[in-house]
């Protein structure tokens, strides 16, 4: 499943949503996505999420949108496990202030700089996500 900017992958039997982003983030990217994956009909909230801006190349984000999408109450159970990939010093600082906005709606939220350190956070199998 595919909008623009966000490709949704759901691996049922690792129990992970894969969200990544490509190409120029923007606002909208951030306030559209969260819908993508709730109309996904592998998901299950109790899953957790691997967030990957590896492939992003430039940001367009709003410090509001950042605090706004944050605050959201999550669509995922507040068990469920969030790691963000960001190797990027600009997603990286705004992932991090993401991570202070949700204390409340995402507690389980991690912020690495790659996809293996999100993989050792949510303990996954390296063969099931490629």
């Amino acid at each position: 499943m595919q909008i623009v900017g966000v490709q949704v992958t759901i691996n049922v039997s690792q129990r992970v949503v894969i969200s990544t982003f490509f190409g120029d983030l923007t606002d909208a990217d951030l306030v559209g996505f969260a819908s993508l994956i709730g109309s996904h009909p592998d998901f299950d909230p109790s899953f957790s999420e691997i967030l990957d801006f590896s492939g992003v190349t430039a940001a367009s984000v709003s410090t509001s949108v950042v605090q706004e999408v944050s605050r959201r109450v999550s669509i995922f159970n507040l068990t469920s496990v969030h790691a963000v990939v960001a190797p990027n010093d600009l997603i990286f600082g705004l992932a991090r202030m993401s991570q202070v906005f949700a204390e409340k709606t995402k507690p389980n939220a991690m912020v690495v700089r790659t996809l293996d350190e999100a993989r050792q956070v949510l303990r996954l199998e390296r063969n099931g996500l490629d």
